[in-house]
């Protein structure tokens, strides 16, 4: 398992909107998520060839905010954790 991330002063808002409105991937960067977010812009990308990266863009910032209300519930994170534990399939540890 790799490093923890603690940021109790984290509001859960702004890396989901970051998430909706910027590939998918800028709030997992502001987490401290840097291996997912990179995976995140690929799969971001991916489907939007099919037309589907509403979908995929919809639950990252779902992900995020999630994340980012565990933080400020001064709980720590992993760099690849979820929210959704079905993303376990794609970010895992």
């Amino acid at each position: 398992m790799g490093e923890m991330i603690t940021k109790p002063d984290t509001n859960p808002v702004i890396p989901a909107v970051l998430n909706l409105f910027l590939l998918g991937c800028v709030g997992y960067f502001i987490l401290g998520q840097k291996k997912k977010a990179i995976i995140s812009v690929v799969i971001t990308l991916v489907t939007s060839c099919v037309g589907l990266s509403i979908i995929w863009v919809l639950i990252a910032a779902y992900d995020a905010y999630l994340l980012g209300q565990k933080l400020q519930a001064g709980e720590s994170i992993g760099e690849n954790e979820n929210g959704l534990s079905f993303l376990d399939a794609i970010f895992k540890d």
